[in-house]
């Protein structure tokens, strides 16, 4: 789940005082420096979005609850998650998962209404950012960790067990073009 805070807002500034925010049939509040940031958009943030293809979370700060925030995947009784949170969250009473939102947190709730703070990864930051391949193809995390590694061979094999039907030719351009942006730091 970390590969939507990262790489974190470039921009400094207030989190409050919260700026009155709706959209469709969501009411709440957001922080006060996406209130007019040029990046925020629909309730997310559109950092580095020529890069990573996805909406990022907004940087609500820190949540207040002391804690290690290295990533753990979430299970209890009912779930087992294939994403990350952070260690301090998985016990957490403010924890919660939206089915538009992924894993959330409702501490502040009266201040934020329904948009849901993020997650706070504290300190913590992963040993690279992950890259989504353009809709509709399907990136994982083997294919990610190819890419990082520089293994043409395992991106392809994994390029086309993800998405059938598509080209070597294609695998190998896309490969080149994720390979770019990992070799000029464009990570963030």
């Amino acid at each position: 789940m970390h590969h939507l805070y990262f790489p974190p807002c470039p921009v400094h500034g207030p989190i409050d005082p919260p700026v009155p925010y709706g959209h469709l049939g969501s009411r709440g509040a957001i922080p006060n420096k996406c209130g007019s940031c040029e990046l925020s958009f629909e309730g997310g943030c559109c950092r580095f979005m020529d890069k990573l293809n996805r909406y990022m979370h907004l940087d609500f700060g820190p949540c207040g609850i002391h804690g290690p925030t290295d990533p753990v995947v979430y299970e209890d009784r009912y779930i087992r998650a294939k994403v990350e949170i952070p260690r301090k969250c998985l016990r957490c009473c403010f924890l919660f998962n939206d089915i538009i939102h992924g894993f959330s947190c409702r501490k502040d709730a009266e201040k934020w209404g329904d948009c849901y703070r993020g997650l706070d990864w504290g300190q913590w930051q992963p040993d690279r950012i992950f890259f989504d391949l353009p809709h509709p193809k399907v990136t994982t995390k083997a294919l990610a960790d190819a890419a990082h590694v520089n293994d043409l061979k395992a991106f392809v094999i994994e390029y086309r067990r993800a998405n059938p039907g598509l080209s070597m030719d294609e695998a190998r351009r896309d490969f080149a073009r994720i390979r770019e942006l990992i070799s000029s730091g464009a990570e963030g």
